[in-house]
């Protein structure tokens, strides 16, 4: 519930500091006193927009705040959690700075927002009804939800169960039109990718075998000159006459024999060792390359045709059979990842048509359990009408078929009323205004205060147009409502002012030539001297009192 409130000079209103109880409070005073302005500031604080016009004249900036103690909504507290506000010791204070310049400062518990996200909390926390303001109630688009809401938890599983049967028919009806629009596109990548497929599995490139059959390719083609040289090299090492390994052996030799008269020629003798032996190894592997060096013509062939393969694949598909390979795991990851049924429309026109009949079987039942729902609320409202004196009223729910589905179901729902006997029913957007019209809206605004979950209610003059046994009824019903929510009246009638918990009297007077506005809240003596000021004019009779005092006493039998 609002707690409490704080306005600086805005409008005419240079400071004021109102603390609010829960129940019902009512706003009384004089005509351009200010009432509408606490009204007003309370609508910027919950996402109404400002301009620089609304700041006091002569100061820069006018202040709003408000602190809020939050229940455990959980819609309102999903919306806080989004926009990362936290709730601490339960309580939300809102604050609002608006500038001479035109720009508003907004913050929710210390945490800078913008006018959107404002509203989007706001919605949870205040709902202002006035004379011409009804806000959901003469919204047709929000009847569906507001019966969807009356009608608890049995109808949310129903409507569940649609709504999962309802998107699983729009998805399949998407996926339908968008093969039926891509046909030719969705073929021709299936059949290039089978295609791409087959390639590269007849091919079967091995990782590292193109290096491999370029080394072959080169030992075949450079066969005579490696086989001169290592012929060269052969004879060089171990010559028909003398090669380097018997020349190395002997320096060997004669090097040892004089190994022991210095350490030099030890030395000597052991590197030249060293040099034989490697020689000696290496005229073994050059006779043994030798033995193996073959020339296969066809196998140049092979290799010369595969190395061509191989680069046709690489020109296609990437720069090196890494790069084959790699783009061959993605045409197989994709063409496994296709479902081809999914694409046979004759399968999916079947599918669809069966999901179709469930979901028909499951829209005639959440029609039905809407309209027994909508038969509760019509008894509930027509008995609120009866108990605000409007016996010839009548409240009806209108359900109107369309054409295929929606994510709702298949009914347009809207509330219809008849004011008076033998007027017929009408679209409550389109009922009169008056007294007719703020007794239907509280009548609506009775039933439906419980599912709206809103912390305070606030009444601007809703109550115009009535007066005597209305004007009593009119607040027995605004307290009932105030068992749920926190109510907040402004009113002209004396029987709403003294029904309320808590009275606060609005004034204006004039200091050092500015007219600034006043709140005061009254005790006892003080409600029934405002309460008979309402039934008697500025001059208050003996009669008035004892008209208030009765009043209140009658309020106290309502309560």
């Amino acid at each position: 519930m609002l707690e409490n409130l704080i306005i600086e000079n805005f409008a005419i209103i240079e400071k004021v500091n109102l603390e609010f109880d829960g129940g019902m409070s009512v706003l009384t005073g004089e005509t351009g006193a200010g009432k509408s302005i606490i009204i007003d500031a309370l609508s910027m604080l919950t996402g109404g927009r400002a301009n620089s016009e609304m700041v006091r004249h002569g100061s820069h900036k006018a202040v709003l705040q408000a602190v809020f103690s939050v229940p455990n909504n959980t819609n309102l507290l999903n919306d806080l959690d989004h926009n990362g506000i936290t709730i601490e010791d339960g309580e939300l204070i809102i604050y609002r700075e608006l500038n001479q310049n035109g720009r508003s400062t907004i913050r929710i518990n210390s945490v800078l927002v913008n006018l959107k996200t404002l509203s989007v909390i706001g919605q949870h926390l205040v709902d202002i009804q006035g004379q011409n303001d009804t806000q959901q109630l003469l919204n047709s688009e929000e009847h569906l939800p507001l019966l969807d809401a009356f009608g608890g938890e049995n109808l949310a599983i129903v409507k569940r169960q649609y709504a999962k049967l309802f998107n699983d028919f729009r998805s399949i009806t998407q996926h339908i039109r968008k093969i039926q629009t891509s046909q030719q596109e969705i073929t021709q990548r299936l059949d290039l990718l089978q295609f791409q497929q087959q390639e590269l599995n007849d091919a079967a490139l091995e990782a590292h075998e193109e290096e491999h059959l370029l080394d072959s390719r080169g030992k075949l083609i450079n066969f005579k000159k490696i086989a001169d040289r290592l012929q060269s090299a052969q004879t060089a090492l171990n010559g028909d006459q003398v090669g380097a390994v018997d020349l190395l052996a002997e320096a060997m030799h004669v090097l040892q024999e004089i190994s022991e008269y210095d350490d030099n020629y030890a030395e000597l003798a052991t590197t030249i060792a060293d040099s034989y032996y490697v020689a000696q190894e290496v005229g073994r592997d050059v006779d043994e390359q030798m033995g193996q060096l073959t020339y296969d013509e066809t196998e140049l062939l092979r290799i010369e045709e595969r190395l061509q393969l191989i680069h046709s694949l690489e020109r296609k598909y990437g720069t090196t059979v890494a790069d084959v390979l790699a783009f061959q795991s993605k045409v197989d990851q994709e063409l496994s990842a296709i479902d081809h049924d999914e694409y046979d429309i004759e399968q999916l026109q079947i599918k669809k048509n069966e999901l179709r009949q469930v979901l028909r079987k499951q829209a005639i039942k959440l029609r039905e359990v809407r309209q027994q729902v909508a038969r509760d609320l019509e008894q509930n409202v027509n008995q609120q009408l009866s108990d605000l004196l409007m016996p010839g009223a009548e409240f009806e729910v209108h359900f109107e078929p369309i054409e295929g589905f929606v994510s709702s179901g298949t009914d347009k729902i809207e509330f219809y009323v008849q004011t008076n006997i033998g007027e017929g029913m009408a679209p409550l957007v389109k009922i009169a205004s008056g007294g007719e019209a703020a007794r239907l809206m509280l009548a609506l605004k009775t039933t439906f205060a419980k599912q709206q979950h809103i912390i305070s209610i606030i009444f601007d003059e809703a109550d115009t147009g009535v007066s005597g046994r209305v004007a009593q009824a009119i607040a027995k019903k605004m307290m009932t409502i105030a068992t749920d929510s926190q109510v907040l009246a402004i009113t002209h009638l004396p029987q709403v002012a003294a029904a309320a918990t808590h009275h606060f009297l609005i004034s204006k007077a004039t200091e050092n030539d500015r007219t600034i506005t006043k709140v005061q809240h009254l005790d006892e003596n003080g409600r029934e001297r405002a309460i008979a000021m309402m039934l008697s004019g500025d001059k208050i009779t003996d009669t008035a009192l004892a008209n208030a005092r009765d009043l209140r006493l009658q309020a106290t039998d309502i309560n």
